[in-house]
């Protein structure tokens, strides 16, 4: 932990931004009572309140669509994970050459019983077209172009109940045709991966079946086939290649991972009991009843259950990954830890955003470079554009997904100006002769980027609630009273205080990886 300010001053700036969310939570709880729960005719308004656990006797939240689905995953599919590991154990020790021919077996037998043959040829079709692709002799431009065109495909077939139809959902669960309507986002991007990682091996040379079989192991590989998060081609290969943990170490790493997530599980679904925010928003006019420190309050909840069912997904899928001699990313960082947008990008979805740097940034940034003599900076802002326009494309094309899109640009552009301006002589003289120590250029630091955190989190608000919820949140902070205003801004500087003493403090995989 970085300790550069006097550990008094830092201990009283995480103790501010622990109340402020304490009391902000507490508010919401409060108030969503007083409008929802003392009127019975309110709460059964709410379609998606479903009944909670007959311990607790209270609704609970049902309307997390992604949360209900990737629970459903992970609760059906285990016993069957847990199979494929033990097979795939047997084949590593006796014959490994046919360690991949497994993996696309066993995806092929779980999805066929698990879900249905329709299902399995949603699965493959992705696949066989870049494999078609590259047996033609495939570049990159034509990877590209067919890449947007699938995007593209599939958010208009999505938002147009397509899949639901194809499926016959009547025969289906709906967290079935959820979970591969999620499932075509995730193999899109392994595909991209296989294929540029293929274009670009020394060796290039048109597609054999051993490269085909390498293919689609990756791709169609279970554990990580419908809920991310996503491990670069290269990083799955070396899985074969690199020296393996003792089986008992392997598997007692499991155990105590698999217990912890299941103890979070618990965790989120015991606060969906009690917060009911996300289903309030099928009734927008209760949410507006709500006074400003409880929609603060609703704000950090959404950004904790955001988290929080990340955590638990990508933390058990990447559990069962290891066990198979991987290296997944790390589970996403805490949104209550991180103030600046780059490393929201850099420590939330760690696999995502190599998966970005690899294979869009860096090779748009050396482009352009090539291309023109304009400074770094416009090359990089040029580079982070058709990033996110990628970003845009690959979550969905809605209007509050680029809202979200838009406001991340702004902050990554703000940031890199930022940057810039810190290496000038005018800035250089402003640390020497004005700030003069390095804990009153923190305190700076700390003040100018709590209005870019502000502007972070109602980028985030539009991603996690939608157009209708972010413009409330905007039309809330953009009128506050002045007292809201400086305890807002308050709160806000000691969370920068707080990201910036733990910027050098891993999460817990990554700590374990370290070691």
């Amino acid at each position: 932990m970085k300790i550069i300010i006097p550990k008094i001053e830092l201990y009283i700036y995480f103790s501010l931004w622990i109340f402020a969310n304490i009391y902000s939570l507490y508010k919401l709880i409060e108030n969503q009572r007083d409008i929802v729960e003392k009127e019975e005719k309110v709460v059964f308004s709410l379609s998606d309140l479903q009944q909670g656990w007959s311990l607790l006797s209270r609704y609970k939240d049902g309307s997390d669509i992604e949360w209900s689905s990737w629970k459903y995953f992970l609760q059906t599919s285990w016993p069957y994970l847990i199979f494929q590991f033990v097979i795939s154990e047997v084949i590593r020790e006796a014959y490994i050459s046919v360690l991949k021919y497994w993996y696309i077996l066993s995806s092929i037998i779980f999805v066929t019983i698990y879900m249905g043959y329709k299902q399995l040829l949603i699965i493959f079709a992705q696949p066989v077209i870049y494999a078609l692709i590259l047996l033609f002799g495939g570049k990159k431009l034509s990877i590209w172009i067919t890449s947007v065109i699938l995007l593209l495909s599939y958010n208009s077939l999505k938002y147009k109940y397509y899949f639901w139809s194809f499926l016959d959902h009547d025969d289906m669960y709906d967290e079935e045709v959820y979970l591969i309507l999620f499932s075509v986002a995730w193999i899109e991007l392994r595909c991209i991966s296989y294929s540029l990682d293929y274009i670009d091996s020394k060796n290039a040379r048109l597609l054999k079946f051993d490269d085909i079989v390498k293919m689609f192991s990756y791709i169609l590989y279970l554990p990580l086939l419908y809920m991310g998060p996503i491990i670069l081609y290269d990083e799955f290969e070396k899985s074969f290649t690199t020296n393996r943990e003792k089986l008992k170490t392997r598997i007692k790493r499991f155990a105590i991972d698999i217990v912890l997530f299941q103890l979070y599980t618990c965790v989120l679904d015991l606060s969906l009991h009690y917060i009911y925010f996300f289903a309030m928003q099928n009734n927008m006019e209760l949410i507006r009843k709500l006074p400003t420190v409880a929609l603060c309050g609703a704000g950090l909840w959404m950004g904790l259950e955001f988290h929080m069912k990340y955590v638990v997904s990508y933390g058990t899928t990447a559990a069962f990954s290891r066990l198979d001699n991987m290296v997944p990313p790390p589970t996403p960082r805490c949104i209550a830890r991180i103030h600046v947008y780059s490393q929201m990008w850099r420590y939330f979805d760690v696999g995502l955003y190599r998966f970005l740097v690899k294979y869009i940034y860096k090779p748009g940034y050396g482009l352009l470079c090539k291309c023109n003599h304009l400074p770094k900076v416009i090359h990089k802002l040029l580079a982070s554009l058709v990033t996110f326009t990628f970003i845009f494309v690959w979550h969905g094309i809605v209007w509050h997904i680029l809202i979200w899109s838009v406001i991340n640009y702004l902050g990554i552009t703000l940031e890199h100006i930022g940057k810039a301006i810190s290496k000038q002589k005018i800035y250089e003289s402003f640390k020497t002769n004005i700030l003069k120590t390095k804990a009153m250029e923190v305190r700076f630091i700390a003040l100018l980027c709590s209005p870019l955190l502000a502007l972070s989190a109602i980028s985030n608000f539009y991603l996690f609630a939608g157009s209708d919820v972010g413009n409330l949140f905007v039309e809330s902070f953009t009128h506050p009273s002045f007292v809201n205003s400086f305890l807002l801004i308050l709160a806000l500087y000691c969370c920068c205080h707080v990201s910036i003493a733990l910027e050098d403090v891993p999460t817990r995989n990554s700590s374990l990886k370290n070691k």
